[in-house]
C-alpha cells in the first residue's frame, strides 16, 4: 500500500514540463505498490487555457498564470521547468513556502544566482534536486560501480560529448535559449552541463578549466517568416578541457549544430587497467575493456552498489513497462527525489551539487572570453 501521496506544483508545461508531468502520472503504472506516489495539484504557466485534454487526463490540477495563487497552494514539492532566467524567482518563492524543490538544469543564469538559490533552500530547510538525468541511465550507474571498485585502476583521461542538430536551420527563430540574458549560455549551458555533471559524478571535481566556443549563426529571425533579424549572443559549439583533482584530464565537447547526425552522446574513460564507454543511444549497459583479461565486457556486471546510491529497481521503470529511454531517466530522477523526501534524506544531486556544475560552466565561459585561458577552481 502506498505510504504517502505528495502534492506537486509544476512550473511550466512546455516540452520538458510535459515530460515531468508524464513521470508523476506514470508512477502507479510502473509500480503496482510504490513506496511513494505523487499527484499533480497545480500548474503555473504563462499560457493558461491550453492543453485542456492533457490537464484533464492528469487529474485536473489547478491551472493559473498567477504566481501568488500557485505558491499559496498546499504543495509538498515544486517542480521548476521554467526558462533559466526565471529559476531564481520560482525557487525563492518555493523556499519561502517551505516547499521541496526539483529544478531543471542548468540551475541558474550564473554562479552567483546558483549560490543564492542553494543558500535560500538551505535556510528554508527544504530538500532539493536537480534534473541531471544522465546519471540515471543504467549504463552510467554501471560505470559508477566499476569505477568505485577500482577495476579501472588509475584514471588517465576521458572524453564526454553531447551533440544535437536542433539549430541547424538558420531560419529557426530567435528564442530565450539563444539570448544570454535569458538562458545564461548556449549549447554548453543547455547540453554540455549534462556532460560536466557526468564527469563530476563519475570522476570527481575539477581543478582547472580551459574552453573555446563559437557561434555559427550570429542572427536569426525575430519570428517565424520574419525578415527582421535578432542577434544571437550564445555559443553554438563549445570545447572544454578539464583537469580533475585526481590528476586525470579530458575534454567535454557539445554542440547544437551537429550537421544532421541527430542526438548522439558518449562518455569514454581510460585508465591503467582498461577503459569504459557509455553510449547513450544504448544506455542499458556500458562497454568495459578489462586490460588484465584482454576482454571486452558488455552486459550485467557483478559489482557492489556504489555508496549512497539507490537500487535502480526502486526508481527505474521495469523493462516491460518502459516509457522510452528519455522518459525513463526523467522518471527515475524524479522518483529518486520523491523517495528522498519520504525518507527525509538529502539528494546526491541537490542544489549544492548543482552549484559545482554551475561553477565549472561559469569558469568555461570565463576561459572562452579570455581566449582559452586556464581558469583555476574554485572561483571566488
Amino acid at each position: 500500500m502506498t505510504e504517502k501521496q505528495l502534492k506537486v506544483g509544476l512550473v511550466g508545461l512546455g516540452f520538458i514540463g510535459k515530460v515531468h508531468a508524464h513521470a508523476y502520472h506514470s508512477i502507479p503504472y510502473c509500480f503496482s505498490q510504490p513506496k511513494i506516489n505523487a499527484r499533480l495539484a497545480a500548474v503555473l504557466r504563462s499560457a493558461a487555457g491550453r492543453d485542456r485534454e492533457l490537464l484533464k487526463n492528469l487529474g485536473g490540477p489547478l491551472e493559473t498564470a498567477d504566481p501568488l495563487d500557485f505558491f499559496n497552494q498546499d504543495l509538498d514539492v515544486v517542480d521548476v521547468c521554467s526558462p533559466n532566467h526565471l529559476h531564481l524567482e520560482h525557487i525563492s518563492a518555493a523556499a519561502d513556502k517551505k516547499q521541496h524543490i526539483y529544478c531543471e538544469k542548468p540551475l541558474a543564469l550564473n554562479l552567483a544566482e546558483a549560490r543564492l538559490m542553494a543558500e535560500k533552500a538551505d535556510r528554508a530547510g527544504v530538500l532539493t534536486h536537480t534534473a541531471f538525468v544522465m546519471r540515471y541511465y543504467p549504463a552510467a550507474r554501471q560505470v559508477k560501480a566499476i569505477l568505485a571498485s577500482g577495476a579501472l585502476g588509475e584514471i588517465y583521461n576521458f572524453r564526454a560529448y553531447l551533440f544535437h542538430n536542433s539549430y541547424m536551420d538558420p531560419q529557426r527563430p530567435i528564442s530565450w535559449r539563444l539570448q544570454n540574458s535569458l538562458s545564461g549560455g548556449g549549447a554548453l549551458a543547455d547540453l554540455g552541463v549534462h556532460s560536466i555533471d557526468m564527469v563530476r559524478y563519475l570522476l570527481g571535481d575539477a581543478d582547472w578549466v580551459q574552453c573555446r566556443t563559437r557561434t555559427f549563426i550570429a542572427a536569426r529571425p525575430k519570428a517565424a517568416g520574419s525578415s527582421e533579424l535578432a542577434p544571437v549572443d550564445v555559443d553554438d559549439w563549445a570545447l572544454c578541457t578539464l583537469g580533475l583533482k585526481n590528476g586525470a584530464q579530458g575534454v567535454v565537447e557539445t554542440t547544437r549544430m551537429g550537421g544532421g547526425i541527430g542526438d548522439t552522446s558518449r562518455v569514454q574513460i581510460f585508465g591503467s587497467r582498461g577503459s569504459l564507454e557509455i553510449d547513450f543511444l544504448r544506455p542499458q549497459n556500458a562497454l568495459w575493456y578489462d586490460l588484465q583479461r584482454k576482454q571486452v565486457c558488455f552486459g550485467a556486471q557483478d559489482f557492489p552498489l556504489p555508496q549512497g546510491e539507490r537500487p535502480m529497481s526502486e526508481i527505474f521503470p521495469p523493462a516491460k513497462l518502459s516509457l522510452g529511454d528519455f522518459n525513463d531517466t526523467h522518471f527515475a530522477c524524479i522518483m529518486d527525489f520523491l523517495l528522498n523526501i519520504a525518507e527525509n534524506r538529502p539528494s546526491a544531486v541537490n542544489f549544492a551539487s548543482a552549484v559545482k556544475a554551475q561553477e565549472i560552466l561559469e569558469a568555461a565561459y570565463l576561459s572562452a572570453a579570455r581566449g582559452a585561458e586556464t581558469i583555476r577552481l574554485p572561483l571566488a
